[in-house]
């Protein structure tokens, strides 16, 4: 009578073991699938996009904010007055739930006629991770940075008269 539990229990274990590999497979190729989405849709519109320069003087330099040696663009809502130009921001979810994925669109407006001179598309994963973790993956494209250097494009330091 023993062994015919112990045969049972080996089972129960096996299948629960199987599952969890399924499980554990199925995360990762998932994870996968939706950064080749991610990935695909970046190269279709994601980057930064200048369609007009502001200039800007030396001296307003000290004005705009800074993400490490770049010029930045500050969001609408933490803009200062004097600042050139904001950014605003339009999240879209384009997946719910694990994993989310999230299309960000942010406007640069010039502050003077409010005429939107650049656009930055990224994309992002966040999650699908087996098990959930409290702090899930994400995979981003394009890279953080290069939307950084593609704002600071939207500034050109007019030149000083000698």
């Amino acid at each position: 009578m023993c062994n015919r539990y112990l045969g049972a229990t080996s089972l129960a274990i096996g299948a629960v073991t199987m599952a969890l590999a399924g499980c554990m497979g199925w995360a990762p190729g998932r994870q996968a699938y939706w950064d080749a989405q991610v990935k695909e849709m970046c190269e279709k519109d994601g980057g930064v996009r200048i369609f007009e320069q502001i200039i800007v003087s030396p001296s307003q330099t000290k004005l705009l904010p800074k993400v490490g040696n770049f010029f930045g663009v500050a969001s609408e809502a933490l803009a200062k007055p004097e600042e050139p130009a904001f950014i605003r921001i339009r999240r879209t979810r384009l997946r719910e739930y694990n994993p989310s994925v999230v299309r960000y669109e942010q406007e640069i407006v010039r502050r003077a006629d409010q005429r939107v001179v650049g656009v930055a598309v990224s994309y992002a994963r966040g999650g699908g991770d087996f098990p959930v973790f409290d702090h899930p993956s994400t995979f981003w494209c394009p890279e953080p940075m290069q939307i950084y250097e593609g704002i600071n494009r939207v500034y050109r330091i007019e030149e000083t008269k000698k």
